[in-house]
């Protein structure tokens, strides 16, 4: 139907052109029409040439969120090794302020409050070095726990994670035990247990965020 319409209107236009080559000639450029159509034509395959450009940088975003990702699990996983370490010096402490001590020591840590000034053991020398060493293990891991920490929060401000509202909560929790521990009137031997079970409770968040973190993957 369409190529018997088209057909007619050639042959009216055949017409019509014999009748204006009677009257005058004119000299256009037709190929400027051509250059027009081009660049229409090419306007439209540019599209596709978009559509790629988007897929690939879709590609180059999931694979920076994949390595974020994964460099977020490392540091996760590098806190949880950290939690565990700070507990077996917290217990080497322990065991030094309990054991470490002279005959003159007056008082266990059952007896002493947890409050500055109120322990004072005098050591012999071998349980000062002791305490030196896991004091110094001791600053060592929080201060490196403290620049894996930045370094965390860096690359989750880049991953759009959702928790569950219960890990929230335990987030929740644990500044509010935190707090606790600052406020409660505690033995040092208190002290430690509290310490104690809040690593133990720390590592299991950091374990259960990780968990999270990779389902992102």
């Amino acid at each position: 139907m369409n190529s018997d319409h088209n057909l007619e209107s050639n042959e009216h236009l055949a017409n019509e052109l014999a009748t204006d080559e009677k009257d005058f000639l004119i000299d256009p450029e037709p190929y400027s029409i051509f250059l027009g159509i081009v660049g229409f034509l090419g306007s439209v395959a540019s599209i596709a040439g978009y559509i790629e450009f988007r897929k690939q940088r879709n590609i180059e975003r999931r694979d920076s969120l994949r390595k974020t990702i994964h460099e977020a699990k490392d540091l996760l996983m590098s806190l949880e090794v950290d939690t565990m370490q700070l507990e077996v010096s917290l217990r080497k402490l322990e065991f030094i302020l309990e054991q470490g001590g002279s005959k003159f020591q007056s008082s266990s840590t059952s007896d002493l409050k947890l409050q500055f000034g109120t322990c004072k053991p005098i050591f012999t020398l071998s349980g000062f070095n002791k305490f030196d060493e896991v004091s110094t293990e001791l600053n060592r891991l929080v201060g490196k726990s403290f620049i894996t920490t930045s370094d965390l929060l860096q690359k989750l401000y880049n991953i759009d994670i959702k928790l569950e509202n219960e890990i929230y909560g335990d987030l929740i929790n644990l500044q509010k035990r935190l707090n606790a521990l600052l406020r409660e009137d505690l033995t040092y031997q208190e002290g430690f247990r509290k310490y104690y079970e809040i690593i133990v409770f720390t590592k299991d968040i950091l374990r259960i965020i990780r968990i999270e973190i990779s389902r992102n993957l």
